[in-house]
Formats: C-alpha cells, sequence, structure tokens
C-alpha cells in the first residue's frame, strides 16, 4: 500500500482506472487515498474453512438487517452492548453496538453449525448435485470426471477394506 495525492484533494479515486491496472484506488476511513497491488484471484478458490466463514458472514448480515429495522431492537442491542462493557465473550472491544451484535451472531451461527457436521453436510450436498448433474441429459465433462473420482475413491477404499479382512 502506498500513500497516494491526488493534484486536487477534492477528487477521490475509487476502483480501477484501467481494464489493464494492476491494482486498484481506494479511500481510508480517515479519508486518505491508497492504491493497493493485488492478484485478483482471491475469489475463485475458497478452502472449505472460508466457506463456512462467508455463510456466517451472510446469516449474521440478514440477522442485522433485520434487527437494525426496529426501532426498539435496536435500543435493546445498544443496553445489551453497555451492560457487556463493549466486549464480546472472546474479550474483543468494539466501539459500536452494530458490530459487537454482528460479531455476536457471527459466533451464534458457528457454535450452531460447527465446523465438521457442517462441512460434512457440504460434502454431501456436492456429491448430490454432482450426481443429479451426471444423470442429467446436457452432462458436461466436468462432471463425468467429478463423478469418476468419487466412484474410484470409494472403489479404492472397499478394495482395501477387503484386503484387510
Amino acid at each position: 500500500m502506498s500513500k497516494v495525492s491526488t493534484e486536487t484533494p477534492l477528487v477521490k479515486l475509487h476502483g480501477k482506472t484501467h481494464k489493464h491496472d494492476k491494482g486498484y484506488f481506494y479511500v481510508t476511513p480517515f479519508g486518505d487515498q491508497k492504491y493497493r497491488q493485488r492478484e485478483e484471484n482471491y475469489q475463485q478458490k475458497r478452502s472449505p474453512q472460508q466457506l463456512w466463514h462467508t455463510e456466517s458472514f451472510v446469516w449474521a448480515h440478514k440477522q442485522i438487517r433485520e434487527l437494525w429495522q426496529d426501532a426498539q431492537a435496536r435500543k435493546q442491542v445498544e443496553k445489551d452492548w453497555k451492560d457487556a462493557m463493549r466486549r464480546t465473550p472472546d474479550g474483543r472491544v468494539y466501539k459500536d453496538s452494530k458490530g459487537w451484535k454482528f460479531a455476536l451472531l457471527q459466533l451464534q451461527w458457528k457454535t450452531e453449525h460447527p465446523f465438521e457436521p457442517w462441512y460434512e453436510d457440504y460434502l454431501r450436498h456436492l456429491s448430490e448435485v454432482a450426481a443429479e448433474k451426471t444423470q442429467a441429459e446436457t452432462t458436461s465433462q466436468y462432471m463425468l470426471r467429478h463423478q469418476i473420482k468419487i466412484l474410484s475413491d470409494q472403489l479404492a477404499e472397499l478394495k482395501a477394506r477387503l484386503n484387510s479382512k
């Protein structure tokens, strides 16, 4: 990151200025303009842990939107935030009640959906979708290869079980 100053301080650049640029401009909450170079592959491959975090993030956003539409619920959250001395159970301190409640909602989702069972359900869902797609009339080569891989893994596991007996 590097601090960038433009000729006219009123104009702040946002995003890429050209499609071939390696980085993008952004403005910090303090009003400083910065430029960041980053390879844009972060949306392509995501680990199961990242997907799990994303699910908690999406759920918490939905809940916080519903809470913040109700003025009475918002006042209750602010009261709870003050009663908790602006801290979450893990000890982090939050400047505002909305961020505090958001962190609690994420924590709530993660405790209700532990990673290991969630990951098993996620894999089961992926294999069901793959099975449905391979049985469809217009099956892609990727789905066929994926199904072959799953079946060959099952075959290897069965062979190993047979050899161990």
